[in-house]
């Protein structure tokens, strides 16, 4: 199974967001440009973060995109399902009965084929579930704090964070 683009795409777009100065939406013309895709494609990947509760959009002058909830709320099953969506992997069509019509057992063996995969689908969604994108922040950049930025400047500034030792710097 091959993951769309999107995926990464999306994990960018929140770790931004993650580490935007808090309460300061970052402008999707930023976003854009940081990811250096059009803003057309990600208006379409952005759409999908907000129809899935992970992102805001916020309107207004100095409006832009902001976490919807907290970052230590969102799985990486979270930002699959966002993207990839929910439905099963496989989706049968009836091929077997169409195939094999005079096989007494196709129908059983087309449910043993889909159960397999259900399963093995079952599995992937708990390991998804397992991944908190903070602890994967955490872990990927060796500090508990992240380190917050203002985004939205030609440079992304750091801004000092008040949470003290262990911040990412």
């Amino acid at each position: 199974m091959k993951l769309k683009g999107g995926v990464e795409q999306a994990a960018c777009i929140l770790v931004i967001l993650a580490t935007q100065v808090e309460g300061q939406p970052v402008k999707s013309d930023v976003i854009s440009s940081r990811l250096h895709v059009s803003s057309s494609y990600l208006k379409k990947v952005m759409r999908k973060l907000v129809v899935h509760n992970l992102i805001k959009s916020v309107s207004g002058t100095n409006g832009g995109f902001t976490l919807a909830r907290p970052i230590e709320d969102v799985t990486a099953l979270d930002l699959f399902d966002a993207i990839e969506g929910t439905e099963d992997f496989l989706q049968l069509d009836g091929l077997f009965q169409r195939t094999f019509p005079e096989s007494k057992v196709t129908e059983i063996g087309e449910k043993v084929f889909q159960e397999s995969f259900l399963s093995a689908q079952s599995s992937y969604r708990n390991e998804l579930a397992k991944f908190p994108l903070k602890e994967m922040l955490s872990e990927i950049t060796g500090f508990e704090n992240l380190a917050l930025y203002d985004w939205n400047q030609s440079i992304a500034k750091e801004v000092s964070s008040t949470e003290g030792k262990g911040d990412a710097r």
